[in-house]
């Protein structure tokens, strides 16, 4: 299996994101800084849910 591997830095944080062309296998998200780190396998039927979530986060929030 071929691995990918992207990556993004801000100043001091780096975001990682690993995964391959299998579809069964997790990908792995990591969130790295000197202060903290945290690690997570994200399985592939729950990244479209992890997404509506993230960019949920991201939009105004108005009151229903």
């Amino acid at each position: 299996m071929m691995e990918t591997t992207l990556k993004y830095q801000r100043g001091d944080v780096e975001i990682q994101v690993i995964y391959d062309d299998g579809t069964l296998s997790p990908v792995y998200l990591g969130i790295h800084s000197p202060a903290e780190s945290f690690e997570v396998n994200i399985d592939r039927q729950d990244i479209s849910a992890v997404h509506r979530m993230i960019l949920a986060a991201t939009q105004p929030h108005t009151n229903h």
